[in-house]
Parts: structure tokens; C-alpha cells; sequence
């Protein structure tokens, strides 16, 4: 199950190499990509495991990206 998430502000690609590192690096995560020019991210997970994964997902893109936040933006449709 795919999930979109909006960043709260504009990141530079160096920023979104490294995110994309860290968050493909997470022993759950099955997918994780860009859109939209780095302004919005698609994560897929298992459902049970959403709350584990973007706690961690979060405080990366926090730390990276320097007061990045994320907000749900919806469903990827399949």
C-alpha cells in the first residue's frame, strides 16, 4: 500500500539523494520516491507498519532537510 506525503517546504536534490538513502535503507519500506519536483514523496509499506516507518521517515526528512515536515496528501491508487 502506497502513501503520498507533501513536504512542508522546498528541498535541494543533494537533500532528496540523501533522504531517499536513509528512508530506502529502512528495513520496511518497499518503495520510496519523488514526485513533483521534490515536493512530494510516495512511501510503500505494509499498512500495520505505516506508524513505525514514518516516525522514522519524519525525523529524516526533519534532520535533512532542515525543519522539513510532511503531511498525508492521500492514497497511491493501484
Amino acid at each position: 500500500m502506497g502513501r503520498y506525503y507533501r513536504l512542508s517546504k522546498k528541498i535541494t536534490e543533494e537533500m532528496a539523494e540523501e533522504i531517499l538513502q536513509e528512508v530506502r535503507g529502512i528495513e520496511d519500506v518497499e518503495k520510496a520516491e519523488f514526485l513533483e519536483e521534490n515536493t512530494k514523496i510516495l512511501v510503500t509499506t505494509e499498512k500495520e507498519k505505516y506508524p513505525d516507518v514514518m516516525t522514522r521517515i519524519v525525523n529524516i526528512f526533519s534532520r535533512i532537510g532542515k525543519g522539513c515536515e510532511l503531511s498525508f496528501a492521500g492514497f497511491e491508487h493501484e
